[in-house]
């Protein structure tokens, strides 16, 4: 994703399976809240991608390229209005989805933090929506809980949360990740 001025509706982060360095033709698409709740005044957002298709063995789509490793979707914190200008890049996110069997799916959203040398960036707190259902929420705490490793997470680790898809299987898969990000100067 661009990390010069607010991010735009529809933006596509290309999608791949965890066996290729080739993006699938369906790609994970961020959109604002606004675009559910439009009353929402809160910054923020979600991907939505259509579920991957039922296999064995199981197939996961990705936002992270096997190799070489490169996110394409940045942890933005502190961006108002959805600009990056407004923040700073907290590392690099990894979404994932495994469909392991028509009415299961799995989802993960990870991050790498940046290691920032004159600031020192922790992870304390997440928060993951996974769901074939619209988020009727953008409160981060209302979210379903996720299983959460890694925490405190700090400069150069992974945070990790991992949730079942709620909702009835069809459409698209919404995903919304938060994660709890502080900076300190100086390391």
């Amino acid at each position: 994703m661009s990390t010069s001025g607010a991010a735009s509706p529809g933006t596509a982060v290309p999608a791949y399976t965890l066996s290729s360095t080739s993006p699938i033709s369906t790609p994970f698409t961020w959109y604002p809240i606004q675009n559910l709740i439009t009353t929402e005044k809160k910054w923020g957002g979600y991907f939505v991608i259509p579920p991957p298709p039922v296999t064995s063995p199981p197939t996961t789509y990705t936002t992270q390229v096997p190799l070489p490793l490169k996110p394409d979707v940045i942890g933005c914190a502190g961006c108002a209005k959805n600009d990056p200008g407004n923040g700073y890049d907290a590392g690099g996110i990894t979404l994932q989805i495994t469909a392991v069997s028509a009415t299961s799916y799995v989802a993960s959203c990870s991050l790498t933090i940046k290691v920032d040398g004159a600031n020192t960036i922790t992870i304390d707190g997440g928060h993951f929506y996974a769901s074939f259902t619209p988020p009727r929420t953008f409160a981060p705490g209302q979210f379903p809980p996720a299983a959460t490793v890694g925490l405190p997470g700090s400069e150069g680790g992974v945070v990790a949360q991992t949730a079942v898809v709620g909702g009835t299987p069809g459409g698209v898969i919404y995903l919304a990740c938060h994660w709890g990000v502080t900076k300190c100067p100086g390391n």
